[in-house]
């Protein structure tokens, strides 16, 4: 059993396109959360992880754009959320389109061996808002996560990792695939087997995302904290 595991996509469909072709071979593709806000293309993202019959997960992006509340993103990008958020997600997504958000569960379980796998989108106490970076301790990443032995899947903080500690769990974050945060602007996801776990980061066409946020987003400020995101990955 071979998995694609990607997270945070945020509306960006040429990025996902770049994973898409990039992965090749899987048997299965796990989504974990936000595949909407900060880029141009929500709907066509929603799109194309329905064609894949990926299993989603909601993340706090999905549950703002569905549920009316806030996002709760950091203080440097409150501002740019709530912005796209009014002016491309919710003018772009159907209703089919924020029913099926809607209908996301919070949690998957997966069965890749003898450990458990849980894949949530920030952590297990706290699904939707908890930032887990690899740089935290063991007493954090426990309280958040309390699981001895077998893996967690996350996403959230658009940081590619795997963090184990010393309670036997170990934290993998497939990083981002449509906004990278983690200094390395290339799209991120992961492959996990059997077998183990495989990161990949791959080149896509970030100028065609650039002008296409220029037809959207008319707030200066705005764009050019977006561009410097998917041009620097920070």
């Amino acid at each position: 059993m071979r998995v694609l595991v990607m997270s945070d996509i945020h509306g960006n469909a040429e990025a996902l396109k770049a994973v898409i072709d990039d992965a090749r071979d899987y048997d299965d593709v796990i989504i974990l959360g936000d595949l909407v806000d900060y880029g141009p293309e929500p709907g066509k993202v929603i799109d194309e992880v329905r064609s894949l019959g990926a299993r989603a997960i909601r993340g706090n992006h999905d549950e703002a754009a569905v549920m009316g509340i806030d996002c709760r993103a950091g203080p440097s990008l409150h501002e740019v959320s709530v912005y796209t958020r009014e002016k491309i997600t919710l003018a772009q997504l159907s209703r089919a389109d924020k029913a099926w958000l809607g209908s996301l569960p919070y949690e998957i379980k997966l069965d890749l061996g003898p450990n458990e796998v849980v894949a949530v989108h920030a952590s297990i106490k706290d699904k939707l808002f908890k930032y887990l970076y690899p740089w935290l301790g063991d007493e954090v990443i426990e309280d958040y996560i309390p699981l001895h032995g077998g893996a967690v899947l996350v996403g959230h903080t658009h940081y590619q990792f795997l963090r184990p500690t010393s309670f036997g769990l170990k934290v993998v974050n497939p990083g981002s695939v449509g906004q990278p945060r983690d200094g390395d602007w290339r799209a991120a996801y992961l492959l996990v087997s059997e077998e183990g776990i495989s990161f990949r980061r791959v080149k896509y066409d970030v100028n065609t995302v650039l002008n296409k946020l220029k037809e959207l987003v008319d707030v200066r400020k705005y764009y050019e904290v977006l561009a410097r995101i998917l041009l620097r990955g920070e």
